[in-house]
């Protein structure tokens, strides 16, 4: 007896199941390992890791040339296994070029802001992986094909091996530099691995660049580019604004209430990695409503995250120690961002699927100089929870505020998420029903 097809709710369960996988362990086991490093380096050195990756954030969309939204869309909606190469081998060649071009651009801000020494060192090591990310493009088509078990496995290899090594530098009493070193590693492993599984399994390596694509490719993705280092520069520039008003070991303490809410951002991730491909094949028509449906898994997740976000405050001075107590004041504040980082995100991705491109960088403008502007008044005065408070509050500007004014049908589709509950409820239901019925 044939078993039934799965359905989207299905398949969509199956994906996110190994996608949270994939993040919860890594997450987990890097935010354990970031404490060791933490505690061991002091508020100071952690605070150089700190701005470097800060740093290295400006450029991720630049490395990714704006593109993957775009490049998932596109490979699902391919009317030919020879069109899909086309689109993978264009976009990888395109990716190793801006990766290269992050690279540069991630070294001479540090080199010109801080001078040669070690934080620049750490930045040309780390930076590296801007060009071995390129590999994430063999992970579209792997996704597309539901192969996540692939990627997980690949990713969870990758990330025992690079906590051991930070595990070995903090035994060892190795310079910050080779926890750096780690990091970009974990990147060249996984590029490797997916390199020859492909060799193995993609029985040659086709497809051809295809220069029209690649055109159009750069120029949809121009305003995603803009936009992502806008929006990175909104979410970071607390860190420089710490380190130029209060000093780099400030840096350090704010990094760690931050890197503790980051645990939770990873929803971000997942829902972009799950839905896209899937919202990809629906109609136009469907958007509405579908919009008001994922705002609704938004505030579901976070619900689920406030009793995590409890425990870490309270364990919080336990988990850092005596010399990051000062950090717990910030975590009441840190805490909303999460939300606002989801629902941010849902919104974003709905836009770039409605083609409205070109409100993103508009919205991120903002967001910068909301947060620049705010951060120079507040922290001055406040301190450290002037960063957070002007971190927050930009966020809500950018995304929600400036919605009020200029696209209202968004503030409406998030208002009735919660009428979507009846839709939500009968499709859990019938997953539950489809499991036993496939047992």
């Amino acid at each position: 007896m044939s078993q039934p097809p799965k359905t989207i709710v299905h398949r969509m369960a199956s994906v996110t199941g190994w996608l949270m996988l994939d993040r919860f362990v890594r997450i987990g086991i890097g935010f354990a390992v970031s404490i060791l490093i933490a505690r061991y380096y002091g508020p100071s050195e952690w605070g150089m890791l700190s701005y470097v990756l800060a740093s290295a954030t400006l450029f991720g969309s630049v490395a990714t040339a704006g593109s993957e939204d775009i490049v998932l869309k596109d490979l699902v909606q391919a009317h030919s296994s020879q069109k899909q190469a086309d689109i993978q081998k264009t976009a990888f060649i395109l990716r190793l070029i801006f990766g290269a071009i992050a690279y540069i651009a991630l070294v001479l801000l540090i080199g010109i802001s801080q001078g040669i020494g070690m934080l620049f060192y750490m930045a040309a090591i780390y930076g590296i992986l801007f060009i071995f990310q390129a590999s994430e493009i063999w992970e579209y088509r792997l996704r597309i094909e539901q192969r996540i078990s692939v990627i997980t496995k690949t990713h969870l290899s990758t990330c025992f091996i690079s906590s051991a090594l930070k595990i070995c530098c903090v035994l060892f009493h190795w310079p910050m530099v080779y926890v750096t070193a780690s990091m970009s590693g974990e990147y060249a492993a996984n590029m490797g691995i997916l390199a020859a599984y492909r060799a193995r399994h993609w029985t040659k390596w086709a497809g051809g660049f295809d220069k029209v694509y690649a055109k159009k490719l750069l120029s949809s993705s121009l305003l995603v580019m803009t936009s992502g280092f806008l929006i990175a520069c909104q979410v970071r520039c607390e860190y420089y604004l710490v380190d130029y008003f209060l000093g780099i070991e400030s840096v350090g303490i704010y990094a760690a209430a931050f890197k503790s809410m980051e645990l939770f951002e990873i929803m971000v991730v997942i829902f972009s990695m799950t839905l896209i491909p899937e919202l990809s094949k629906r109609d136009f028509t469907d958007l509405p409503i579908l919009a008001s449906r994922t705002y609704l898994l938004g505030f579901l997740f976070f619900l689920a995250m406030l009793l995590p976000i409890a425990l870490i405050y309270f364990l919080f001075p336990w988990i850092y120690g005596k010399e990051y107590v000062d950090a717990q004041s910030l975590l009441p504040y840190l805490a909303f961002r999460p939300l606002l980082i989801i629902l941010g995100s849902i919104r974003s991705m709905f836009l770039v699927l409605e083609g409205r491109l070109r409100y993103v960088p508009i919205c991120a403008v903002v967001g910068v100089l909301s947060s620049l502007s705010l951060g120079c008044i507040l922290i001055p005065i406040w301190g450290l929870t002037g960063a957070a408070i002007s971190g927050l509050t930009s966020l809500l500007i950018s995304n929600f505020v400036m919605d009020i004014f200029f696209r209202r049908q968004n503030i409406v589709r998030m208002s009735q998420a919660f009428t979507q509950w009846p839709y939500f409820l009968n499709k859990v239901l019938q997953l539950v029903h489809l499991r036993k019925t496939l047992k």
